[in-house]
């Protein structure tokens, strides 16, 4: 009976230990799920600008302080250049270099360009980049402003304001006119080209 005993014993442990490690194996087993990820794109792009009001062979236009336009006499800067760049190389415009040519102090400019969405997600502009110079745009339809250095000799040479469109949101499919108004400061050098660029950082809107 003894010996008996001693038999049965390991041969129970043998099989405890047999159903336990299948349990386990069982337990840890990996799952492989394949299956496709569908995920929607943010993107947007400038189109070609529309206008703006130095075109050649018409006077000069100025303003003041507080934005108000008026023709004068002169006939010496412009026309503005425009220029649509691909950073990146996606083939989205996403850079917008503005040159003024002749520019003196008081020469003033008004342009306008579109900003298409053509992702597939509702998106908002939440700051410009004007030269390195971040502005984030205020509660439409306030507009807002910037001052640049465009010599580098530590005085600022351009006001710049962002008007209307800015902050809101841009459906997929859908273009907005974004307009910008220039004026150059006195600290400015008299006839020469000035050059800034424009760029969006936009990011994706879903209503509160």
């Amino acid at each position: 009976m003894m010996n008996r005993k001693i038999i049965t014993l390991p041969m129970l442990l043998v099989f405890a230990l047999v159903a336990t490690g299948f349990a386990y194996a069982h337990w840890t087993k990996t799952l492989r799920i394949i299956g496709n990820v569908n995920t929607t794109e943010l993107d947007w792009e400038f189109q070609q600008p529309t206008g703006y009001l130095d075109h050649e062979g018409t006077k000069d236009w100025t303003a003041d302080c507080d934005w108000n336009f008026w023709q004068g006499n002169k006939d010496i800067g412009g026309p503005t250049e425009l220029k649509l760049i691909d950073t990146d190389g996606d083939g989205d415009y996403d850079r917008l270099n503005v040159t003024l040519v002749n520019a003196y102090p008081g020469y003033a400019e008004e342009i306008s360009f579109y900003v298409h969405n053509n992702g597939e997600m509702p998106l908002i502009f939440k700051k410009v980049v004007v030269d390195g110079n971040e502005i984030v745009p205020p509660i439409p339809p306030n507009p807002d402003t910037v001052f640049i250095d465009v010599t580098g000799d530590g005085k600022y040479d351009l006001k710049i304001r962002f008007g209307d469109n800015l902050g809101l949101q841009f459906e997929p499919c859908t273009s907005k006119e974004i307009s910008v108004s220039i004026l150059v400061l006195q600290d400015a050098p008299q006839g020469q080209t000035l050059t800034f660029t424009i760029q969006l950082v936009a990011e994706n809107w879903s209503p509160p």
